[in-house]
């Protein structure tokens, strides 16, 4: 993905949110998304806790192209 996409993925994930697009990056760095989620929605929050609370599915986003270059954005792909 390239890093135009991955911004584009950010801001539209703030707007859903309603948090700014850096919330979003210091989330995704320190792994905790409670601060982010508190401006969402009860629905956005139920479905982004089941995803968490299901190690299959967070297995098969974090394993997506998009988290992967999510991830080595915001520094998390130590292996380069």
């Amino acid at each position: 993905m390239k890093e135009n996409n991955l911004e584009k993925l950010i801001a539209n994930l703030s707007k859903q949110l309603g948090v700014s697009e850096n919330q979003i990056k210091n989330a995704a760095k320190s792994g905790d998304v409670n601060n982010m989620l508190k401006n969402a929605d009860s629905k956005q929050k139920d479905k982004i806790n089941s995803i968490l609370n299901d190690p299959e599915k967070t297995k098969e986003i974090l394993n997506s192209p998009q988290a992967q270059a999510l991830m080595k954005l915001l520094g998390g792909d130590k292996q380069n």
